[in-house]
């Protein structure tokens, strides 16, 4: 991998050959200001035209682009001239020095001697009528017209409508007063172009661009997979949406060792820290609150909701709210939900997310950045910052990622690996607020948190299709709920599964329907429901279901009539082979087990392993518990001689293929160790019970059901000893 050389801050250092192999995505709108071009001189009103966007949206990196493409068209034959004028403008006070820079763009070796403004002015056209017209770049080119004022920007029009041989391409962060207000000189002067965030699909690709550029085949290829995409999701709210804000973050991607990640992006942020301080100091104090309190929001906020949160009235909120927006601050939220909103409620966020870097660099004092928190735990998963043990970033990141129901929830909906389960208030919440989508009111999705309502966004796609969320919310519920139903929530979760299906009504939406009546133990109801799916591999996935509620409940002659039933049709429909007919051919055998028939389980378990190893393999976890189910059944019948090789064998996979520590390896010991205490081998049981619970507690901790079930089996083998 070489290094490249890329200018977070100033593209217009850049080489003109690197400019062009990263630019990505906005190749439309540089076609559309080269034709503005081509065309200067020939057309009776050229498009003056700016563009629009944050600090970090690309501006500079097109008119860059701009530049060099029409310095080819110059050398091509174009008879036009180029005045290219400081990106930051500070030089230019008034007309008089807006006419002396462009003379001085145009020619840099003969500085404009006159410091008369009609002179200049008539200098300029001779210019213009001797050599051609001109193409005037002018970044940021707000802070011109507010240096030069109401009667410079008239002066200015005046030269502009008086030929067609100017045009200005230029870019602000805000169409201010001087740019939106009717009684200003350039009120609809302009066409605008503004530049809206990348997407996650588009910062890929100019990360990709940026991994080519470096020559890191492992980034790209990286890249180029789904589950990168999802990560690149999670992380979107931290750059907003922004080009040079994605290649600042981008750059910390190769990075493999999370100390030196975590250096890296306080070094990025370091830089970027004076810049929004110096801004924010700029602010009025109620401006200053405003963002405070936007910055320490994990979700956009109204107008009202600012006023109520500090306290203000909300008027007087309104136009700070305003002002904050032509300043560049704040950005009203994009969402495809937006046509659901209540237009006369606007909600804002911050246009740059890092300049939460103002607030959080002040009150850290010493402590671990959030931001960089942020990143760590939206970009790794819980095994990788586990493993980065000597890192205290990484560590940080690892207990916030355990508490935080939020962020699991999100990991769930970009298919990232779970990290905590999302509780069933967060869950209900989620539903409703989806539900509420269904309804055409998107009000309650907007108090999610951001990084939730994205998740919800890039799932959803621009068809809205949220049915599919609301279907994986609700199984992730009923994982939850287990096997007793808790009365309240049960019958809440219920309520959600008949609305959806009411919606929705697909035999996916009966069949979740069915699973939560089951679930809830409304035996009557899921069965009625369950005769109306017409699917039949949805209706028998929901008689198992309702067979599984059975046995939970106790009613083992209900439950093993339902198994022995959807067993013989998953083999006709399914075939013998099929995983889901070789799961009910397992509940079926548990079912026998539970009731005592263990000479009508035993051949099923026994064929299930046998299947089990011939498709999938001896190592595959299936084969594996199909192993463990087998083994237990022996030793509840007696059968010793059986159990123990298995038990054994079984353990030492687990141990192999997932560790020593792993909670199934942690099960596999135990039941090893029981058939040994059963055979009255109490050392071997002995021994291993005690490194069980020893596991146990350092895994898990004193407190775990499972640390009590151990020291209690413990207990009873030293006993039979003595």
């Amino acid at each position: 991998m070489s290094t490249v050389s890329i200018s977070r801050f100033t593209p217009s250092t850049m080489p003109e050959d690197l400019l062009e192999r990263l630019f990505v995505v906005r190749q439309p709108i540089l076609k559309r200001l080269m034709d503005r071009v081509a065309n200067l001189g020939t057309t009776p009103s050229p498009h003056h035209t700016l563009l629009v966007g944050p600090r970090g949206a690309g501006k500079t990196h097109i008119i860059s682009l701009v530049y060099h493409r029409s310095k080819k068209l110059i050398a091509q034959g174009s008879g036009f001239q180029i005045a290219w004028l400081p990106e930051d403008p500070w030089t230019i006070m008034s007309y008089r020095h807006l006419l002396s820079e462009i003379l001085r763009a145009i020619n840099p070796d003969q500085r404009p001697q006159s410091r008369d403004e009609a002179e200049l002015d008539a200098q300029l056209r001779a210019v213009i009528k001797e050599n051609g017209p001109i193409l005037i770049l002018a970044e940021n080119f707000d802070q011109i017209l507010d240096a030069m004022g109401e009667q410079g920007q008239q002066k200015l029009r005046h030269l502009l409508q008086t030929g067609s041989n100017i045009l200005i391409i230029g870019s602000t962060t805000r169409l201010d007063r001087n740019l939106s207000d009717h009684s200003h000189p350039f009120f609809g002067f302009f066409d605008t172009i503004r530049l809206t965030p990348f997407s996650p699909e588009e910062a890929r690709k100019m990360l990709v661009a940026l991994a080519i550029e470096g020559k890191d085949d492992r980034l790209k290829n990286k890249l180029s997979d789904d589950a990168t995409l999802s990560r690149i999701c999670t992380i979107a709210h931290l750059a907003g949406g922004q080009p040079r804000l994605w290649a600042l973050l981008g750059s910390a991607l190769t990075v493999e060792q999370l100390d030196h990640l975590a250096e890296l992006l306080l070094s990025r942020f370091d830089d970027l820290t004076p810049y929004y301080q110096e801004q924010l100091a700029r602010l009025s104090p109620q401006q200053r609150l405003v963002v405070a309190e936007l910055a320490s929001a994990d979700r956009p906020l109204s107008v009202k909701e600012l006023a109520g949160r500090i306290g203000v009235d909300q008027r007087s909120v309104a136009k700070t709210v305003g002002d904050l927006t032509d300043r560049g601050w704040l950005e009203p939220v994009s969402t495809i939900f937006a046509d659901l909103l209540d237009r006369r409620r606007t909600y804002y966020e911050l246009a740059e997310p890092l300049a939460r870097l103002a607030f959080q660099i002040k009150e850290s004092r010493g402590e671990p950045l959030p931001l960089v928190i942020d990143f760590l735990i939206n970009w790794f998963d819980a095994d990788q910052l586990c493993a980065s043990d000597k890192s205290a970033y990484g560590q940080v990141a690892l207990m916030e990622m355990e508490q935080d129901e939020v962020g699991g929830l999100v990991r769930q909906l970009t298919s990232l690996p779970d990290s905590r389960a999302p509780s069933l208030d967060l869950l209900g919440r989620v539903e409703d607020a989806l539900a509420a989508i269904s309804d055409g009111d998107a009000e309650p999705i907007m108090s999610l948190p951001s990084t939730l309502r994205q998740a919800i966004e890039h799932r959803a796609g621009s068809s809205l299709n949220i049915a599919p969320i609301r279907l994986e919310l609700l199984e992730s519920a009923l994982e939850e709920v287990g096997d007793v139903p808790r009365r309240q929530s049960s019958a809440e979760w219920v309520s959600r599964a008949e609305r959806l299906d009411r919606e929705v009504r697909s035999s996916g939406s009966r069949l979740m329907l069915v699973r939560w009546l089951a679930a809830s133990w409304r035996f009557d109801e899921a069965g009625a429901a369950l005769d109306t799916i017409l699917l039949e591999e949805d209706k028998l996935m929901g008689a198992n279901t309702v067979a599984r509620a059975y046995l939970s409940t106790g009613l083992l002659h209900q439950a093993i009539i339902l198994f022995e039933q959807t067993l013989a049709d998953s083999e006709r429909i399914l075939g013998p082979d099929h995983p889901d007919t070789l799961d009910s051919r397992n509940n079926l055998a548990s079912a026998y087990q539970n009731s005592g028939r263990l000479e009508q389980a035993i051949p099923l378990f026994e064929q299930n392993l046998a299947d089990r190893e011939r498709i999938l393999g001896p190592d595959h976890p299936d084969t594996l518990t199909s192993r463990n189910n087998l083994a237990s059944t022996y030793r509840f019948a007696g059968r010793l001689e059986q159990a123990i090789p298995l038990h054994e064998r079984n353990l030492s996979d687990r141990e192999r293929i997932l560790g020593p520590d792993h909670p199934d390896t942690l099960t596999s010991r135990n039941n090893l160790a029981s058939a040994y205490l059963s055979a009255g081998k109490l050392e071997q049981a002995i021994n291993l019970f005690e490194q069980n619970l020893a596991n146990q507690l350092r895994v898990l901790g004193p407190n775990h059901p499972c640390t009590t079930l151990f020291r209690d089996n413990l207990a009873r083998a030293k006993e039979a000893r003595n």
